[in-house]
Formats: structure tokens, sequence, C-alpha cells
């Protein structure tokens, strides 16, 4: 399985606190399925089997192993060789060497692997905790800052008034998220101060503290890595391979009004301090009420420490603010990564989207779907999750795209947007064999043990017909960028058990 963004090879973009990656796997299994994958997230999980399992599964629809996909040793992976891999029988040292020798690769990962040049020459040399800060001065970062965004300018920006109006309203998004951002920093901190003088007792170091100790550091990395993505995101776009975002470009949209941005700002400030607190105490990360419904390892964890879990239409509401303030207003962009191989797909098959099913799994609140509903209208969709409440979210958003894109139009399906809509797991997809033309999984395999992850990708191969696509949007892995290896599991520590493993 491997990354996906680029052309019939290998792309990587920007990822949550860092980095998205991708890349288009090349076919694996040229009758049965074309595959496609992109990086998001930094993590330490081990999807290192990749293309071996993924290849015996596709060929062989072999069982899957038979593991506990909840139950995981009680290590640090940061001691343990970088090829250790609790969970299945395959380990590499470099999932990203591993690949390199698999699949034709884009250009744009040689340029993602060698990002921030500087610091990956500092962490080649020494760990990261010898690295003094005084090496990488604040004014050093700043001068690369102003280079970079000099540089666009110069090469992207003032190309066109397309480009301009990209430009200004993506910068523009950047501003108003880090604020908030930083607006949830400070309200969590102000609230542990409080409790703190309430109680008398000391006050926990907070996360605001943490990153106010680094900030030029955080900023500058942040905003460096940001235009590094919406510039990749608008090649996209100037190729043809989607359209505009129609987010952006729609300006009755509700994104414009005061009150609506008010109202979600509340909800996210709010929700910040419950999850910060929970974070910087180690809360239960259990949920708050038992089932036997769903997979243990989805019920009976909060993920993020985000309230609720996926069990509540609280959290479905704020959660797309929460993800687009930790990457600055760039999420969008980073999903729209997984638009690039199925253009592509469409283009070398010559098929009609008006004749096509595709399927995205585990869809949350269904805000990337919407991009490709207006990207391909008339093709009939299919919006799946676990969340009845997401579920919930994601027909809520579909309908809004429709009443603001394509109200006159009766697309059929549920609502007349031509999308239905399916709560299942992934593991066990309640459609017949080779029933769909395109799979799409965008940032969930991080979160799934490394058994549920095996029987997702049977389930893909099942319902895809032949020569269909199925593409995977998740986490950048270890040698994607060497200068994250060591620190590449720390993402695990906000509640994120199968990062490590």
């Amino acid at each position: 399985m491997s990354r996906a963004h680029g052309r019939r090879s290998h792309h990587r973009g920007l990822d949550s606190k860092y980095v998205a990656h991708a890349g288009l796997l090349q076919r694996i299994a040229p009758v049965r399925a074309a595959v496609a994958a992109t990086r998001r997230v930094h993590a330490q999980v081990a999807t290192t089997e990749a293309s071996q399992r993924l290849e015996e599964v596709s060929s062989a629809g072999s069982a899957t192993p038979a593991v506990d996909p909840y139950v995981v040793p009680p290590v640090n992976h940061r001691e343990l060789p970088t090829n250790y891999a609790p969970e299945t029988r395959f380990t590499v040292d470099s999932v990203a060497a591993a690949d390199a020798l698999r699949f034709r690769l884009d250009p744009s990962v040689e340029f993602w692997a060698n990002h921030l040049t500087r610091i990956r020459t500092l962490a080649n040399s020494r760990s990261f905790s010898d690295v003094p800060s005084q090496e990488i001065t604040n004014r050093q970062r700043l001068a690369d800052l102003v280079a970079t965004v000099t540089d666009l300018l110069s090469t992207s920006a003032l190309q066109d008034a397309e480009s301009a109006a990209y430009w200004t309203y993506h910068l523009g998004r950047a501003g108003f998220f880090l604020g908030a951002s930083a607006g949830g920093a400070i309200a969590h901190h102000l609230s542990e101060q409080f409790s703190a003088l309430s109680s008398s007792k000391e006050a926990a170091r907070t996360p605001l503290q943490n990153l106010s100790a680094n900030a030029t550091s955080e900023l500058t990395n942040r905003l460096a890595e940001c235009i590094a993505v919406w510039k990749q995101d608008l090649e996209n776009i100037k190729k043809g391979l989607y359209k505009l975002p129609w987010d952006m470009t729609t300006l009755s949209h509700r994104q414009y009004n005061p009150l609506f941005v008010l109202s979600r700002s509340a909800q996210f400030f709010s929700e910040a301090i419950y999850t910060l607190n929970r974070r910087i105490n180690n809360a239960d990360p259990n949920n708050w009420f038992s089932t036997n419904m769903y997979p243990k390892y989805y019920a009976d964890n909060t993920f993020h420490y985000q309230t609720d879990g996926w069990f509540s239409s609280g959290s479905a509401n704020v959660y797309e603010f929460s993800t687009e303030a930790l990457f600055f207003g760039r999420q969008d962009a980073m999903q729209r990564t997984t638009l690039v191989p199925l253009a592509e797909h469409i283009r070398a098959t010559g098929a009609d989207p008006a004749g096509m099913t595709l399927l995205e799994v585990s869809c949350g609140t269904g805000r990337f779907h919407t991009f490709v509903k207006d990207n391909y209208p008339t093709m009939s969709t299919i919006a799946s999750d676990l969340s009845p409440f997401y579920l919930s979210k994601a027909r809520d958003n579909v309908k809004y795209w429709k009443s603001m894109r394509a109200a006159s139009l009766d697309l059929g399906g549920t609502d007349k947007t031509g999308t239905d809509y399916m709560q299942c797991a992934m593991e066990s997809i309640p459609l017949p064999d080779a029933s769909v033309d395109a799979v799409l999984c965008v940032y969930s395999f991080h979160e799934m043990p490394e058994g549920a992850r095996l029987a997702a990708v049977q389930e893909f191969y099942r319902v895809l017909k032949p020569g269909g696509l199925a593409v995977l949007t998740d986490s950048a892995q270890l040698g994607d960028r060497l200068e994250w290896d060591r620190n590449l599991g720390q993402f695990g520590n906000f509640n994120e058990p199968h990062y490590r493993y």
C-alpha cells in the first residue's frame, strides 16, 4: 500500500502537525484493481507490511492474521529499533525505502524528503536532543520564511488573477486558523491558571508555555510548510486535476458569515480547554458508554482526547474547526491530494464519471466528500462511517453543498444529492463483490490496529470492480522525512494508540 498524491507514481504533500505526503502506487494487481495512497500525519504506525501484504491479499484473499487487534505490548517505540513492528510479521528499516524499491516515484517525493534541509543536516549528525537551539537561530528561520514568501510571490501568487485569488484566500485562512489555534491554547492556559488559584495547587505546565518557548521556530516551520502545500495544491488545480475549492469561490458560503464563524469559534475554544486538559493530565481515554456493537478499538477510545470520541453530535460539529486549527487551515488542501489519482485514473481509462460508483469509507463529517461531489457532481457516491453522528453530519454537509452548487439538479440518491449513506466498519462493507469503481479512505488507517487495516484492504479489493481504483490518504512513515524519524511517534501522545505500533 503506499501513498498517493501524484501521477501514477508517488507524491507527497504536507501533514498534520507537519507534513502530508502523497504518491500514487503503481498497479500491483493490474487485473483486479489499481491502488493509490497519500500520507498525512506524522506517525510511527507500523503499516510496514505495505506492498508485500497487499500483493498477498489481492491475489489470494488470505485470511486476516489471528491477532488481537486491540491489545499491543506496553513498549516505548523510541527505545526500539526503527523496524520494530509488534503487530505484523513484516519489518523494514524504512517504509520510504521499501516503497522506492517497488514503486515509481513522483518528483514531489524528493522535494518533501529534502524539505527544511538545514534541520535535516543537523539531524543526520546528531540526535534531536543534542541540537543546540542557537544553531538554528530565529533570524535564520525568519530569513528562510521571507525567502519562501518572496519566491511564492514571484513564481505563483502574481502569475494571474486566479493565482492571486487563491493565495489571498489561503493566506487569510492561515491567519485565521493560526489565531484560532493560539486562542484555544490561551483559553486552556487561563483555565489552568484559574483552576490552580482556586484549589491552591501549582498549575501544570501548559501547551501554550511549551509552544511559547519555541514560538518562532514553530510558526516559521509550520507556515513554510503551509505555503509549500498550497503551492502544490494550486499546481494540481492548474493542471486540471481538480477545481478551485468550492467554498473559496462560493461567496455566499456560510464560512463568510461572521455569526457562523463566531459560533464555531466559541465551540472550538470550549473544546480546546477540555481536550488539552485531558492531554496534560493523561486522562482516561475510555468512552462515555459501553457497547459491543462496534469494534473494540473504535468504541473504547476517545481519539485525540476529544469530547465523546466519535459518539456525539457535539464532537461532529467541532471536529472540522479543530483539525483546521491544528493544521493552520491546510487540511482541505492535504485531503485534496486524494483527488489526484482519481482524476488520473479517469483520464487513463476514459471512464465517464456519470457511470461510475465511488465509495468513501470512514467519511467522517463528509467535508472532503463535498470536494468529490463538486468535481464529479454526476458520479454516484456512497459515504460510509461507523459513527451515526458523523454520518449525519456528512449528510448535512453534502446537502449544503448541493444547495450552494447544484440546487436545481436532481442527482438521485439521498436528498437528490447523488450520494447514499452507509453505517459500517470498513473491515466489513455491506456491498456485493465488484460493485464500485473507486474506494477512497482518508485519514483512517493510523487509527486502526494492524489486523483491522489488513481486513479493510481485503474488503476494498472485494468490492472493487476489475481495474478499479483504491486511494489511501494517511500518515507519513519512517524515512519519509528523516529529521522526524526519532520523534515521529510523539503524536501518539495525543491519544492515538496505534501510531507507535
